[in-house]
């Protein structure tokens, strides 16, 4: 089965966003399901979404708080958050330098948050069974975590994104405009939200 690794990861991360169950979960035989549930990975992260799900998200000033205003030369142009009795709370920020941008999508993964933080280690795991030698989509651990890198439209059109658990809180989608996967990692090498 080939799929434009980065359309997959963009729909994957919208559905998540809007709430809905991770379809790549769903379309995988039960046989995989259990499989990963018997992994310690998958263990580490149901014991997180646990201990998530006890905490109080973010309000949305809060959150605007936590977004340095400079990192590695590119400056917080816009950042914006909301708040969700059901979902939780997320915020979107961009990061500018020159041409270059890049723009992040987090979610809170406490409490209403945690069981899409766990949806999206889960579906990172997945994922991971179908990587092929020279696929420039790599699910590798980063932060602690299993998480996606995707590089297979920076040839064509200057597009890179990672998907990544930030402090074992914050579940993020940041996309690179211009921004190759070593310049995006090294921005997200200095990211925090504490």
């Amino acid at each position: 089965m080939k799929l434009s690794y980065l359309g997959a990861g963009t729909l994957c991360a919208a559905l998540t966003f809007a709430g809905f169950p991770t379809v790549l979960a769903r379309q995988h035989s039960s046989f995989t399901v259990e499989r990963i549930k018997n992994n310690s990975d998958s263990l580490k992260i149901e014991s997180l979404a646990k201990e998530l799900k006890k905490l109080k998200p973010l309000s949305a000033d809060e959150f605007k708080g936590k977004f340095k205003k400079e990192i590695n030369g590119f400056k917080l142009t816009e950042v914006d958050a909301y708040e969700d009795k059901k979902t939780g709370s997320s915020a979107m920020a961009n990061y500018v330098k020159g041409s270059q941008n890049i723009y992040m999508m987090v979610k809170d993964g406490a409490g209403p948050g945690s069981n899409e933080v766990k949806q999206n280690l889960i579906s990172y795991l997945e994922l991971k069974e179908f990587e092929k030698p020279g696929d420039k989509t790599n699910i590798i651990s980063y932060k602690g975590w299993m998480v996606y890198f995707d590089h297979s439209m920076f040839e064509n059109d200057g597009i890179t994104g990672v998907h990544y658990l930030e402090n074992n809180r914050y579940s993020i989608i940041a996309s690179g405009n211009t921004v190759s996967i070593p310049e995006l990692k090294d921005f997200l090498d200095q990211f925090s939200l504490q």
